[in-house]
């Protein structure tokens, strides 16, 4: 008889035991299927679909030594087949990565941003590699957060660095002259000077800005060119006669390379090459005015100031920036954008044009 009590007396056990079991499962379904940072009730496989390389664009600017915040992130172009919860997520690299978990409710092309975290710990080139179907590799450039003081204009400017996650070179993060990083692309605090091709920085480059539509030169004008690589004044070199240099005989050796004689650009800075600015456009979204100020550059509309006169024009409506490729025997090329195209093109070397310095 107690053998049989105790045999009823185990069976209702394992009963209520195999119901709480069946309750806690009943639980866990309920929570698999709760939504949570934008997954939908209902979806609990995972997503397919695979990761189109050509759309991933990386944001933020990325200090060596400073802690990412909600502005460095990369936002991945995703062709979605499935859909599905995913889970995306990098490598760690150089101290820092990027994850982003959620649902995938409709099929197509979808765009996920991956927040970053973590601190770049040294400067550089990073590579991370990111699995959603197919691997997908992007890079990110990290920069110096030290500041890079210069003086000129008998002015002290205070500029950092700034990168092209694309074409993966590193720049100032204004023209020289300018007192801070654009606002819009007519900010004339952020226009700077104005140079003529291969001169020292003499200040003859020195721009007075009123507003985005004008400026005054700070020095005058003479007609009388140099026949070496210092004038040895600060004015403005207006010529009529070929070929339309401020220096006569020319000199094709000036600005050439972080070395290069009258590099007017920071220690470990020069002027850029006219394949520099065609990979630099290429990037832009744009090909003007938008995509210039756009990019993460933020490139400028300063105009020039042109050497029949030395008056300044087009400001506002052009931007114009000096390179160091000698086109010919008289000119040099020159990257110009207005609202309606980006090109590359030669010019006169008496001209006054922005100047926009690359790190070596």
């Amino acid at each position: 008889m107690k053998t049989k009590n105790l045999l009823n007396l185990g069976l209702i056990l394992i009963v209520i035991l195999s119901m709480n079991i069946m309750g806690c499962q009943k639980d866990a379904d309920k929570i698999q299927t709760i939504p949570d940072d934008g997954q939908t009730a209902g979806l609990k496989a995972a997503a397919t679909g695979s990761i189109v390389t050509a759309g991933t664009v990386v944001n933020g600017q990325f200090d060596g030594g400073v802690a990412l915040t909600t502005d460095n992130s990369v936002t991945l172009k995703v062709t979605v087949t499935g859909v599905g919860t995913y889970n995306l997520y990098s490598n760690t690299v150089n101290g820092y990565s990027f994850a982003k978990s959620g649902s995938f409710t409709a099929t197509g092309t979808q765009f996920v941003t991956l927040p970053g975290t973590g601190t770049p710990t040294a400067t550089g080139v990073n590579t991370f590699l990111v699995t959603f179907g197919t691997t997908c590799s992007f890079t990110v450039v990290v920069v110096s957060a030290v500041p890079i003081v210069q003086s000129s204009c008998n002015t002290s400017y205070t500029y950092y660095e700034v990168a092209n996650h694309k074409t993966l070179k590193v720049w100032l993060d204004r023209n020289l002259g300018a007192s801070q990083v654009a606002q819009a692309a007519t900010d004339f605090l952020a226009y700077g000077s104005l140079y003529q091709w291969g001169r020292l920085a003499d200040n003859h480059q020195c721009i007075n800005w009123a507003s985005s539509y004008s400026g005054t030169a700070v020095n005058g004008v003479t007609t009388i060119r140099s026949s070496t690589n210092a004038p040895g004044h600060a004015l403005f070199i207006k010529t009529l006669v070929s070929p339309w240099d401020w220096r006569f005989p020319q000199n094709n050796s000036l600005w050439q390379g972080v070395a290069g004689i009258n590099n007017p650009c920071p220690a470990g800075f020069r002027i850029p090459t006219n394949p520099e600015f065609t990979a630099e456009v290429a990037t832009w979204v744009t090909k003007n005015i938008a995509g210039a100020y756009g990019s993460s550059l933020k490139w400028v509309t300063a105009g020039y100031r042109d050497f029949p006169d030395g008056n300044i024009y087009q400001t506002g409506a052009t931007g114009a920036y000096w390179s160091s490729t000698v086109a010919n025997t008289t000119k040099t090329i020159v990257l110009r954008f207005t609202s309606a195209m980006a090109i590359t093109a030669d010019d006169f070397r008496a001209v006054g044009y922005s100047v926009r310095c690359i790190k070596n």
